[in-house]
């Protein structure tokens, strides 16, 4: 039992590796986060405003009551005569220089928290309009305030954020591939072939594939449910855990290229490659032959 318990905790809180790169993923992660809040920038009123596409009333009703959102926020700015509209710009302002504060590594555990806070009720507010991408990235933040944890623990809450991250990843990934295992379309092929069709103007080249060699996209859409359903395996195995993160790499880049799903494929690849192969971006390793990164 003590062997069991040993392990355990030797795997959350004994992994080192790349903890000299803490700092690289910290200003990853929040340069990411900064470029995402700028990019919906000129829209910040059309989803957050009072006159904004949805009602706060509508979007409050469809999440929980416990759930933290802009009016917590606001109402204080509102009851000391600030305007509902400045208050939302304070809060983006306050937002976008907390990523601005952890980049310049200061009190980075501090503007890590309040930038976690307030994406969470950036999302919360925009419960409508918030997708996967959204929660990909709330995750990230969490993360990020584990890693800019600067302490006598910087080296168990390192550890513990990767893992975290890497369960994550595996959890996330074995239920995305468990989902189109129990369906009927990623078998035949016909869910790449919609996917192809629907948001690319190839329809002439799907078309000649789908009656001529269909298999194209049967492979393609077995390949895609298989590395899903048993990343959780491969990402552990020593000698295919390049494969398996090139694979999936390649298919978040496929997804922005077709579905223009840029916010949802890039935080994804970020996240892999912190988790599971951080030299892949920094020395390029997948590249050299016989070279594995051991956990």
């Amino acid at each position: 039992m003590d062997r069991v318990k040993n392990k355990i905790n030797n795997y959350f809180f004994g992994y080192q590796k790349n903890l000299d790169k803490k700092s690289f993923f910290i200003i990853v992660i929040s340069l990411f986060g900064l470029l995402n809040i700028l990019s919906i920038l000129p829209d910040i009123y059309n989803i957050y405003g009072k006159g904004g596409l949805i009602n706060h009333e509508i979007n409050d009703f469809l999440i929980r009551n416990d759930k933290i959102r802009l009016a917590f926020i606001t109402d204080g700015f509102e009851k000391i005569g600030v305007q509902y509209e400045y208050s939302l710009a304070i809060v983006i302002v306050i937002y976008v220089c907390s990523f601005l504060f952890i980049l310049m590594n200061y009190y980075r555990l501090l503007f890590a928290v309040v930038v976690l806070i307030i994406h969470s009720a950036l999302v919360a507010s925009s419960y409508s309009f918030s997708y996967g991408a959204d929660y990909m990235i709330s995750f990230s933040l969490f993360i990020n305030v584990l890693l800019c944890v600067d302490s006598k623990y910087n080296k168990i809450m390192y550890s513990f954020a990767i893992r975290l991250l890497q369960l994550q990843l595996c959890i996330i990934y074995f239920f995305s591939g468990l989902g189109k295992a129990m369906g009927n379309n990623w078998y035949t092929g016909d869910a790449i072939w919609y996917l192809i069709s629907t948001y690319t103007n190839l329809n002439i080249l799907t078309a000649f594939i789908a009656t001529k060699i269909p298999v194209v996209f049967q492979i393609i859409s077995l390949s895609v449910v298989f590395f899903e359903l048993f990343y959780p395996v491969l990402i552990y195995n020593r000698k295919l855990k390049n494969v398996t993160l090139f694979y999936i790499i390649i298919t978040h880049i496929i997804i922005i290229l077709i579905i223009n799903l840029y916010t949802f494929g890039i935080v994804m690849i970020i996240l892999n490659i912190i988790a599971f192969q951080p030299k892949l971006i920094l020395e390029l390793k997948f590249l050299k032959r016989n070279e594995y990164i051991t956990e």
